[in-house]
């Protein structure tokens, strides 16, 4: 069984503060216990890095340049109704807190954010991925992906994905929707352009350990799943 502090140290946080000095102080804190933590300092990146990157847990100030985090809050909901978020804000600002309560936060932290009440929250978070069953994701075939063990279950049988395999499965989970660009994955994955044949290998050793239907290739553009 896996407790909180377990979990934790497997999921990505998406961090938007715009004051340099919390922004770094609460990031630094972060990294302590999760796996990934993107940091920005505006609404608009926030949400962009929302879309392209897997996220778990989105922190959110409420007063960002470009877009609030009201704003932000309520694009993500667009698309992801379980997502946990919560926002972060000065003392000032209770009554515009009002506002997301429509948007299923978990709830919002007053500046400047207290150490026991950050975790208290992360707790919240992990919480509600486990009850919203977010820790697995069923690709059909008889085929699971465990976000924790980085592993699938294939008929009953634990099947180990190496790195690169993992990082691609859960790309293609996060835009299960829409069409991932060779390009877009290269950067993501390889950090920019690799031989052709590195990508396609790698998928092909992939395809062999899931089954060769759940990821579809789109000649001249990308890959997508096929989930059932």
């Amino acid at each position: 069984m896996w407790n909180e502090r377990e979990i934790l140290k497997n999921l990505n946080i998406l961090c938007a503060e715009d004051d340099e000095t919390m922004r770094l102080n609460t990031s630094k804190t972060l990294k302590l216990f999760c796996n990934k933590v993107y940091q920005v300092n505006n609404g608009s990146e926030a949400l962009e890095l929302f879309q392209n990157e897997p996220i778990h847990i989105v922190i959110l100030d409420y007063v960002m340049p470009i877009m609030d985090g009201y704003s932000v809050a309520k694009k993500i909901r667009e698309t992801d109704k379980d997502i946990p978020i919560f926002i972060t804000s000065s003392y000032t600002e209770k009554e515009k807190l009002l506002s997301v309560i429509g948007l299923n936060v978990i709830g919002y932290l007053e500046k400047p954010i207290d150490f026991k009440e950050l975790m208290k929250m992360l707790e919240q978070c992990v919480t509600l991925i486990e009850e919203n069953g977010k820790l697995t994701s069923n690709l059909g075939y008889k085929v699971e992906y465990d976000f924790l063990s980085k592993n699938v279950t294939v008929k009953d049988k634990i099947v180990e994905l190496t790195k690169h395999e993992y990082q691609f499965l859960e790309m293609l989970l996060k835009h299960k929707r829409s069409v991932l660009s060779t390009h877009q994955i290269e950067d993501m994955i390889f950090f920019g352009e690799v031989d052709p044949n590195t990508l396609r290998n790698m998928i092909y050793r992939l395809r062999k350990k899931i089954g060769k239907d759940i990821i579809v290739t789109i000649k001249d553009i990308g890959y997508s799943l096929n989930i059932q």
